[in-house]
């Protein structure tokens, strides 16, 4: 479909009235000015991403037939650095990234690592055997395998 306004001569235009071609939202800036009245507001001139400095390791929680599989996204870490705790089928790993020291020459124009403390809790959907939980850490990822309780795994029953 044509737009009709092309076919408007330019000197009876109306000026600043022109549509615009761009695709950006145009309540966008509506938008970020609420955000920032509502962070004047509540006393905190920072950024929502620049108040804490914890953060939260992406996760992959996966189940096989014998196994609880969880990848925590953790690069940066020290495997002494990470604690894992398994009770009452609720697992619980949490960690700290330490901020690397600035030299004296540099500055930083961009920073999107986030440092400091966290804690991720999983309550798992079955018994498990807390006995035989192995945890290995490589490359930046921690896996954690949880292996089923005898009584949870699932028998494949044959139709006779």
């Amino acid at each position: 479909m044509k737009n009709p306004l092309t076919k408007i001569p330019h000197r009876n235009r109306i000026r600043g009235f022109m549509p615009q071609r761009t695709s950006t939202n145009p309540f966008r800036s509506m938008t970020d000015l609420e955000n920032e009245m509502d962070r004047w507001m509540s006393g905190s001139l920072w950024p929502d991403e620049l108040e804490s400095s914890d953060f939260s390791p992406a996760v992959n929680f996966k189940e096989n037939s014998n196994n609880y599989v969880i990848e925590f996204d953790i690069p940066g870490i020290k495997k002494e650095d990470v604690k894992i705790e398994l009770e009452n089928n609720r697992l619980t790993v949490s960690g700290e990234r330490s901020d690397k020291k600035e030299e004296k020459d540099s500055r930083h124009l961009l920073a999107e690592t986030f440092y400091g403390s966290f804690m991720r809790t999983f309550n798992l959907p079955n018994a498990v055997d807390e006995n035989k939980v192995d945890a290995r850490y490589e490359s930046g990822v921690l896996t954690v395998t949880i292996p089923k309780s005898a009584a949870t795994k699932s028998k494949e029953i044959k139709v006779q």
